[in-house]
């Protein structure tokens, strides 16, 4: 959908030949049980520095504090609190320090649905495990999120790049996103691209279950199906809604009146740039 993203260098600390067993060890888990399990199982693989946290205070205090090369972390909330289970995940992502922002991040939960895992994905993490987990699963996941991947920050997703291949050496030169790389193949049209896009937006938003997130979408999609083509002016529309969505995102604790106002102001400035069409 023609968005600006940025994908930076992954600044993993493998860089300067630790693993994540040279680097303190993050543990958030709130049942006792399984913080014992799980920081025993780290012991026994050899982590130096395990560092615990029973609440979301102490893990954002650690985080600062310590600079884990590594993160497990409890989903706390469930079908109808899966944001406040994210919280953390979505904050260190949305730092603006990159001393932490890029740590990995294994994500541990009780619900493991599909649209758990896609919301947990969304969120930025590196792996998901589901409980009641064993140990062999437990320590792949850290390997497998330990392994140096880029960081993707874009407007809507802060987190490693979710391709696991290997890009191309010239994938420098190369656009970032398939869509458009298709469009400059010539295997689809702008606008068909951004359609589909949209598509794509508007089940990622209904997963959120933010009833003014979905209002965006719907917005985002009348205007698509309004237009024959696509350049520089539909663009601008396009990035408009996901700069409605983030204020939605920032805006979660604010008055209800904020958010129905990005809405309204979004929704009339397709309303007039779709009488002048």
């Amino acid at each position: 959908m023609g968005a600006a993203t940025a994908i930076d260098t992954f600044a993993h600390w493998s860089s300067t030949g630790d693993t994540w067993r040279d680097r303190p060890v993050l543990v958030y888990e709130t049942g006792a049980l399984m913080r014992r399990l799980i920081a025993g199982s780290l012991k026994n693989a050899g982590a130096r520095n395990i560092i615990i946290a029973t609440n979301r205070k102490e893990a954002h205090a650690a985080i600062e504090a310590d600079l884990p090369g590594m993160v497990l972390a409890d989903w706390e909330g469930g079908q109808t609190d899966h944001r406040s289970g994210l919280s953390l995940v979505r904050d260190i992502r949305g730092s603006d320090n990159p001393a932490y922002r890029d740590v990995p991040i294994v994500l541990t939960s009780q619900h493991a649905t599909r649209t758990d895992v896609e919301r947990a994905r969304d969120s930025g993490i590196s792996e998901f495990l589901r409980k009641p987990l064993s140990v062999k699963n437990l320590l792949t996941r850290v390997e497998t999120a330990a392994m140096p991947r880029r960081f993707v920050k874009e407007t809507r997703f802060s987190g490693p790049d979710r391709r696991r291949r290997p890009r191309n050496e010239n994938a420098h030169r190369q656009p970032n996103f398939k869509r458009q790389r298709d469009v400059e193949d010539g295997l689809i049209d702008a606008l068909s691209a951004a359609r589909n896009a949209c598509y794509a937006l508007a089940v990622e938003v209904a997963r959120d279950g933010c009833p003014h997130a979905r209002r965006v979408s719907v917005s985002l999609k009348r205007y698509l199906t309004a237009v024959n083509e696509f350049g520089p002016s539909e663009n601008e529309i396009v990035e408009m809604h996901r700069a409605a969505l983030v204020q939605l995102e920032q805006s979660r604790s604010a008055n209800a009146q904020v958010q129905l106002a990005v809405v309204n102001g979004l929704e009339e400035v397709v309303r007039m740039r779709l009488l002048k069409a």
